[in-house]
């Protein structure tokens, strides 16, 4: 009947690695050879030191620990598993003959899964394991299985913000193109910035909603063709407001994020932007970096009021505008890092060359006031 039984165990448990800490060998050899039966992978330890080196070397899915070892306890050696983020989640089943209610309470307190006491039987021993390691093995699946949930909602809002972003930059292939630029610029002046890779992921994705506001501007205004008057430009202004509040209502981190740089991508450093006129490092982070990115790629290509710039006076501008219009940290990020920007528009120039154009006298005459209009 027990051969029955470590059969069983054997065509099932053939992906699970347990480790035995033991200070008396006898201990160690006899679960060896009753989990090796079963058809488990089994490392051994007589110490407790030796069993966190296992740990970190080998992939180890259960601990069987005795609490009286000499040098560390089995109560150490499970509190030092549990602090450790990449060793937490392992079970740790206590194998131990001093079952008292004081030693249990401790066990359990370090986060200990269970104890078996000794002297055990070997139907018991692995009755807990096999239980132990399907709890695990069911943990972990459903862990999985949320990530790929959570990635598949974060990938629809993503979806979903660029195809708003799109409809509220004006319905038309070039507009798609736009929101993506902004977007690909963003991302690249944000990581080099220094921004963490998943921040700069989340601004990457709430740019393509920047001018979501303008869903509330009147078409004839959006696609008039020359000058805004004076009432016109005033109606522009309020689409960092309006896409605020079409945005503040959500608690998604990408959301939050798209509500801060739709609201604050016309600031300028120096106070004279708009809505609020904040000032300096006043804006945030997200409005400086997006600012920079929107204003880049608007100029570069033709709109119904304007005709596309040529990339120096664009680099004239920017020079021009540091500390003024733009934060001065990122426009030195940008021209030190140029041509990485300069890719998304499959263009490369010589720095050098650059930097004669920009410390030339020569320069072409700018209009800061046709900016206003984008």
């Amino acid at each position: 009947m027990i051969e029955k039984v470590f059969t069983l165990h054997k065509k099932e448990n053939t992906c699970h690695n347990i480790l035995v800490v033991d200070d008396v060998k006898e201990n160690v050899l006899l679960v060896d050879k009753i989990l090796k039966k079963a058809g488990y992978t089994v490392f051994t330890a007589r110490d407790g030191l030796a069993a966190l080196r296992c740990v970190n070397e080998k992939q180890v899915d259960l601990v069987l620990l005795d609490i009286m070892m000499p040098v560390m306890s089995g109560i150490e050696v499970c509190r030092y598993l549990k602090i450790e983020p990449e060793t937490a989640s392992i079970p740790v089943i206590f194998l131990t003959a001093n079952a008292d209610n004081d030693t249990l309470t401790k066990a359990y307190s370090v986060g200990a899964s269970d104890y078996i006491r000794k002297p055990f039987f070997k139907e018991e021993l692995l009755a807990r394991v096999t239980s132990r390691l399907q709890l695990r093995d069911y943990e972990l699946n459903l862990e999985k299985k949320v990530a790929e949930r959570t990635l598949e909602i974060e990938t629809t809002q993503v979806q979903l913000m660029n195809v708003l972003g799109t409809i509220a930059e004006g319905h038309s292939i070039e507009t798609q193109s736009h929101v993506k630029r902004v977007s690909d610029f963003t991302f690249r002046l944000a990581t080099l910035y220094g921004m963490e890779l998943k921040e700069a992921k989340l601004l990457k994705d709430a740019a393509a909603l920047h001018d979501i506001g303008k869903l509330g501007i009147s078409d004839d205004i959006l696609h008039k063709k020359g000058s805004l008057s004076t009432s016109e430009f005033k109606q522009i202004q309020k689409h960092p407001e309006i896409g605020a509040k079409m945005l503040e209502h959500s608690n998604l981190p990408l959301f939050k994020a798209a509500k801060i740089v739709a609201f604050e991508h016309h600031e300028k450093y120096d106070g004279s932007g708009y809505p609020t006129g904040l000032k300096g490092k006043n804006i945030h982070i997200y409005g400086r970096i997006v600012a920079i990115a929107d204003v880049f790629d608007a100029l570069s290509y033709s709109r119904s009021y304007k005709k596309g710039w040529s990339k120096e006076d664009i680099f004239m501008y920017f020079n021009d505008m540091k500390g003024k219009h733009f934060d001065p940290i990122l426009i030195d990020i940008f021209f030190k890092h140029v041509n990485e920007f300069l890719d998304i528009y499959n263009i490369q120039i010589k720095v050098d060359e650059l930097e004669k154009s920009l410390n030339s006298k020569k320069r072409g005459k700018i209009m800061e006031w046709l900016l206003r209009k984008l």
